[in-house]
């Protein structure tokens, strides 16, 4: 996660590198660098989760590559990078939020048990005391 971490801080400085300098980064270590970072948003089920946002992030990188223009390929480039990170960012909302609901689902039957074991517990203490009572009043009236 640590990696992942400073390899987006680099490829995000490049980026804005490559916006403000004259002399922009080697384009291809970018376009290599997105297409790492769509890797990462794929590993992340954003082909299935975001897939609007996965495929322009994709769409988005092949125009880039195929662009002829510095600019263009440097803008594109740049369009797909985000588009990548966003797709994976719902990627894990949504993961996350699915695992919510299954966690709040489990937890509800849990508690469901846990009202039907104190109800069953609660019959239990009844008959004992009740058992215990008539057991005092035999020996009582003996």
């Amino acid at each position: 996660m640590k990696l992942q971490i400073i390899f987006l801080s680099i490829v995000s400085i490049m980026l804005s590198l490559a916006g403000c300098s004259a002399k922009a980064p080697n384009i291809e270590v970018l376009i290599n660098s997105i297409d790492t970072q769509i890797g990462v948003a794929q590993n992340a089920g954003a082909d299935q989760l975001a897939s609007a946002e996965y495929n322009d992030a994709k769409s988005l990188l092949d125009s880039a590559k195929a662009s002829v223009k510095s600019s263009q390929k440097t803008i594109l480039a740049q369009r797909a990078y985000v588009k990548a990170r966003l797709a994976e960012a719902i990627a894990k909302q949504v993961t996350a939020e699915n695992e919510a609901n299954r966690l709040e689902a489990e937890l509800k039957v849990i508690e469901e048990d846990a009202i039907k074991i104190k109800g069953e517990r609660q019959v239990a203490e009844d008959e004992l005391k009740q058992v215990m009572t008539e057991k005092d009043h035999e020996l009582n009236n003996k």
